[in-house]
């Protein structure tokens, strides 16, 4: 069968080099599996869909990355090879991590697996040269591609990089806790114009709930507030005591946005993780703080108390620690106790 070339042209951005994930439909027998793998997709900002059958009702926005469905019966049963070898017709956009929604996608109702592949080598910046990969393809799960999407303008995450690498056994999907969540993470649209996050020295607290400046002021200063060994003095005013690095986003712009949300708004030179002030964190008597990947596995999160930032921004961001080291767990506050040993509570 021949196939057309990839991508299709799109409005706008054809001779801009924005990150950006393709997906291509290879299987055409379930059309609801396809509508639910879609559902974790065309709320994403930045989609568009296929000329050759896509669902004209994806939002055509502006954005600086770039999330492409393909949706031709061209592509039916199309191999890895067969897309890696039409990027000889391609046009000048390139995507960073190539989707296959193939049978097992609509076979698996829980995580709509994608096949996944980079379809240029790693350190070739000039992507001139497509590659027929190997090793490089791995499985993963709808909503875990749609956190990695969100923060690919952010420069925080490296495919194939040692720290950002997925596990690669053959039946094993990257992300597919995330599917099992209570609440699994899903972006929607922001109604109004929020403010971009702004580039920092240090990692972000991001206020998203106002109303209490006080409770706003006392959580900021919990977090700040240096953490002793059991049985050591707290020196007076001492510039090198241990604390929290961090830098508050207190913006009224962001006010009842989702962490989702706020990944689409990391600045190009992001963290690898971001620390927010939501609703619960100022209504709870502890202030548990959202802290929230944006590296190893985008979108992964958990709840920890003020007097814990510190052990996990001094850890995190001298790459001391990995984030699942302190991850808690969901309904948990992670807390971190005189011995330097994670605890946690059940909220």
């Amino acid at each position: 069968m021949r196939r057309p070339p990839l991508p299709p042209p799109f409005p706008g951005t054809s001779e801009e080099a924005l990150p950006g994930l393709l997906v291509v439909r290879t299987a055409f027998d379930d059309q609801d599996a396809w509508r639910n793998t879609l559902a974790h997709l065309i709320d994403l900002p930045g989609v568009y869909p296929s000329p050759q059958g896509g669902d004209d009702g994806i939002a055509h926005t502006r954005e600086d990355r770039i999330l492409f469905l393909v949706d031709d019966p061209a592509w039916r049963d199309a191999t890895i090879a067969e897309i890696a070898s039409a990027w000889e017709q391609a046009g000048p956009w390139r995507p960073e991590l190539v989707l296959l929604a193939d049978g097992r996608t609509m076979d698996d109702p829980v995580h709509r697996p994608l096949l996944a592949f980079m379809p240029f080598p790693e350190g070739n910046e000039s992507r001139e040269e497509p590659f027929l990969p190997c090793e490089s393809v791995m499985r993963i799960g709808t909503r875990q591609a749609a956190m990695l999407y969100l923060v690919l303008s952010s420069g925080t995450v490296v495919l194939g990089a040692d720290r950002a690498a997925p596990p690669r056994e053959p039946d094993q999907v990257f992300g597919a806790e995330l599917d099992l969540l209570s609440a699994p993470p899903r972006y929607r649209p922001c109604t109004g114009r929020p403010s971009r996050l702004p580039v920092s020295e240090n990692p972000l607290v991001v206020r998203t709930h106002h109303g209490d400046d006080e409770v706003w002021n006392t959580v900021i200063e919990a977090v700040r507030f240096p953490v002793f060994d059991e049985g050591a003095e707290p020196p007076e005013d001492d510039p090198d005591a241990p604390q929290a690095y961090v830098d508050t986003v207190d913006d009224t712009s962001h006010s009842g946005l989702t962490f989702e949300q706020l990944m689409a708004l990391t600045p190009c030179e992001s963290h690898s993780f971001l620390m927010v002030a939501d609703e619960l964190t100022m209504r709870d008597p502890r202030h548990p703080l959202l802290v929230v990947d944006l590296c190893e596995q985008p979108g992964k999160s958990f709840r920890a108390a003020p007097g814990a930032i510190q052990a996990i921004e001094n850890n995190l961001s001298a790459a001391n620690m990995d984030f699942y080291e302190f991850d808690c767990g969901e309904g948990f506050i992670q807390y971190w106790d005189v011995e330097h040993e994670p605890g946690r509570d059940v909220l």
